[in-house]
């Protein structure tokens, strides 16, 4: 999407470097905050683009159903997954809690782009989200979107007239959870799931939905990459000198890869 070249780094790489820091000082404290090794590429599941939009064809609906595909760096899943459990058990402490503040404190006194510099991402999700609504209203979108309903309908046991968005509102809440849906969306997907998932794909492509919808997104967002192309710039430069910098925090801060 034209959107997508100016997504130069993840959140996730911020938050990283913040907790590296946040690490170090709490360790002067005499404490211990074991942020782990992470890959700073931050790979993304197989299901899931750069930007983190979740990407639904046959062939993912017929490995994955509508679950998410397992993480792309499975090490660094697993290591963020102990810390988060050790740090769970490192509570109540009042201790702890007064030093994390503190240190939180004084790392984003230091560097106050910790608590800006979302700005920039929210921005680019805002002007996604105000193109997917004006695709949403387009007429050859809520035609295909019925033809959709139409052809998938048949094919499963509940109904889809309230789906206005299948990538967003599909499977509905009832199905995932008849199907042990998992909260974080991972899990093995029962043949049932699948074969509805798979019939879903096949539906957005016989259709016509998902060609039509993906030309009118990238349509319009090329109108809001036009009309917004200089501020777009600095937030892709200002992303690329802040990307560095986090970097940088990281070599001199994380722990060895293992």
């Amino acid at each position: 999407m034209p959107l997508d070249e100016f997504y130069v780094y993840s959140p996730e790489l911020d938050n990283y470097a913040e907790q590296l820091q946040i690490a170090k000082c709490v360790r002067a404290q005499g404490r211990d905050w074991p942020v782990p090794w992470q890959n700073t590429d931050f790979p993304q599941a197989e299901n899931v683009n750069t930007t983190g939009l979740r990407l639904f064809t046959l062939d993912i609906a017929r490995q994955w159903g509508y679950r998410l595909a397992p993480p792309a760096d499975p090490e660094s899943a697993r290591l963020w997954e102990e810390f988060a459990t050790t740090a769970d058990a490192f509570f109540p402490d009042a201790e702890l809690d007064e030093i994390l503040l503190h240190c939180t404190d004084e790392v984003r006194t230091v560097d106050a782009e910790f608590t800006t510099t979302f700005d920039g991402v929210n921005y680019l999700s805002g002007l996604a989200l105000q193109a997917e609504e004006v695709v949403l209203q387009d007429p050859a979108v809520i035609e295909a979107t019925a033809q959709w309903r139409d052809c998938l309908e048949p094919l499963v046991s509940f109904s889809l007239r309230s789906i206005r968005d299948p990538w967003t509102e599909m499977p509905p809440r009832s199905a995932a959870t008849a199907w042990g849906d998992t909260a974080d969306g991972t899990g093995t997907p029962s043949a049932e799931e699948i074969a509805v998932a798979m019939a879903d794909a096949e539906c957005r492509d016989s259709s016509g939905l998902a060609g039509t919808k993906y030309e009118r997104s990238w349509d319009e967002q090329q109108n809001l990459v036009d009309q917004n192309r200089d501020k777009l710039d600095r937030i892709r430069e200002a992303a690329a000198e802040r990307k560095a910098k986090l970097l940088t925090i990281v070599a001199e801060n994380a722990p060895k890869a293992p």
